[in-house]
């Protein structure tokens, strides 16, 4: 009876025939890899071979030779050791992806004189020119059938993305597969879901992280589709910028030329979806399109970090007054006397500053809340940014078409590489910067409809997100110095928060506040700094 030994557990030292499976998942028709085990293991039995059979198995497409399959390359090093009789295989085309992988093969197994042997097809004698040339002939066969069927399923795909179908693969979370009176595939909303996302979208855009969007679907009970696991931010972030909730399809046709931003040359360069080019799909989007276009705008631009799980005010925002680093949060004993008590602090990363949170938190909604309801607070926001928001969309689909005509020209060899190349970086930067204004007046329009006079109860109401907005943009810029005494001194002496046109709050309005003031320029100059008055008004 033969010996069955999975690839893992395989002896260091003898000798054994190796059993190689290789499953396609890209294809439809690809024979299992529990059928081509029990072929070859049947093909062994007939044969009378007694050695151990080592079972090699990888899951891979024969177009995706970027994949590397890791039973393979073990195969081939245990063959090189001389430790592998000869190799069993359904067909060639199940060892072989392409040539070069076929040259490998021969270089390996030719010093060794390992036998090939197919269940499937004629056996491969690598030791003889012939059967070397034989097995070159069936190779280069087999690589132009996959690159036709390629070319083929490419020609289908940008046919299909013209009409607006989509695409086989992964549903969306927010719909299902359907098919519609016409016959062609389509998208079908599941309700809940779709729900969900436009819940999503909303929190975003009010100030909410993609970590509390990925807390809260959790717990309404969503899995993602592909892996049936929790969602994380990353997955929220690439469900929130897929173009079908918005009703479109991306695609990126082969003529399209996408600079490869990895310095592996052995890693494809896979373009976000929200930037390849968009046609409209065949059926009913969850959000309208405009607004998903702010949505991507906001989570590729203005919040490239949301989604860190934030419990408190200040982290990441307030700065360290002696090196300029912002500071983190940490735990520290209370002291000598209670070590069992432990408290939240500020820290910063260099050792400059270590204090107790809780007052620097205290004092700094203090200051946010009478911001939010005093009557200087026009004064204190300034004016928001306004921006032609149309003219811009304009300017941005006249690039895209020339982008679409210089790459035309190029292949009409009207122009040649380095004008495309050059012509396209041009339009890309000027892309990029419309892009950035975009994000920018999102951000603004989201801002003014924020930033409304509220009372202490609602600022206590908001979530820790919206509140840490209030913060970046009521007092975008809060220094902290060490408290330099104990006991400490009043928090404003050493808390110096900034407004939006770079003023020290509280105002020095009178000769009380004025002392305060006073006293903050000495205890920033005792560390070799000073405190900025920008536009303050004289005292009555």
């Amino acid at each position: 009876m033969l010996t069955m030994i999975p690839r893992k557990q395989r002896p260091t030292s003898g000798n054994w025939t190796a059993l190689y499976l290789r499953l396609s998942k890209r294809s439809t028709v690809s024979v299992s890899i529990a059928a081509q085990h029990a072929d070859g293991l049947a093909y062994i039995e007939h044969q009378g071979w007694t050695e151990p059979v080592v079972v090699y198995a990888d899951e891979s497409s024969a177009s995706d030779t970027s994949k590397v399959r890791e039973d393979y390359e073990a195969l081939l090093a245990d063959a090189g050791a001389g430790r592998v009789v000869r190799i069993v295989c359904r067909d060639d085309d199940r060892l072989v992806r392409q040539p070069r992988e076929l040259e490998d093969l021969i270089d390996v197994l030719q010093p060794e004189a390992v036998p090939v042997y197919f269940t499937a097809g004629s056996d491969l004698d690598l030791t003889t020119s012939r059967g070397r040339e034989n097995a070159r002939i069936r190779g280069a066969i087999a690589r132009g059938e996959v690159e036709h069927k390629s070319g083929r399923q490419k020609a289908t795909n940008r046919f299909k993305v013209a009409n607006g179908i989509p695409l086989k693969g992964v549903r969306t979370f927010g719909y299902e597969f359907s098919t519609n009176a016409k016959g062609e595939q389509t998208f079908v909303q599941v309700p809940d879901e779709a729900n969900a996302i436009r819940w999503a979208a909303n929190h975003v855009m009010a100030g909410g992280t993609l970590a509390s969007v990925a807390r809260e679907w959790n717990n309404r009970g969503f899995v993602t589709p592909k892996t049936k696991t929790p969602y994380r931010f990353p997955t929220v972030k690439w469900t929130l910028t897929n173009p079908h909730i918005a009703g479109r399809l991306a695609y990126n046709p082969s003529t399209i030329l996408v600079k490869k931003k990895s310095n592996d040359k052995d890693k494809p360069n896979y373009q976000a979806r929200y930037k390849n080019e968009l046609t409209m799909g065949n059926w009913e989007p969850i959000i309208p399109f405009e607004d998903w276009q702010d949505l991507v705008n906001v989570l590729t631009r203005t919040r490239n970090k949301a989604g860190n799980h934030v419990r408190y005010l200040g982290p990441g925002i307030i700065e360290c007054g002696i090196c300029g680093d912002t500071l983190k949060t940490g735990v520290a004993n209370a002291g000598r006397n209670r070590p069992a008590d432990r408290r939240r602090t500020y820290k910063c990363l260099n050792r400059h500053i270590s204090l107790n949170a809780a007052p620097i938190d205290e004092y700094l909604t203090d200051l946010l809340v009478s911001l939010l309801t005093s009557e200087d607070f026009a004064d204190a926001i300034g004016p928001l940014k306004t921006i032609d928001r149309e003219a811009l969309d304009k300017e941005r689909k006249n690039l895209d078409e020339e982008l679409i005509q210089l790459t035309d020209s190029y292949n009409r060899r009207k122009i040649r590489l380095f004008q495309l190349e050059s012509g396209t970086e041009n339009i890309e930067k000027r892309i990029a910067e419309i892009e950035q204004m975009l994000a920018e007046s999102v951000e603004e329009t989201e801002r003014a409809a924020r930033l409304q006079p509220a009372s202490r109860e609602q600022f206590d109401d908001a979530s820790i997100e919206q509140k840490r907005l209030f913060l970046r943009d009521l007092l975008p810029k809060v220094v902290v110095f060490p408290a330099g005494s104990n006991p400490a001194p009043a928090t404003p002496i050493y808390i110096h928060a900034y407004d939006r046109r770079g003023r020290l709050r509280p105002l020095p309005i009178d000769d009380e506040a004025y002392e305060v003031t006073a006293k903050q320029f000495e205890h920033a100059a005792k560390y070799g700094r000073s405190i900025l008055m920008a536009d303050a008004p004289a005292a009555t």
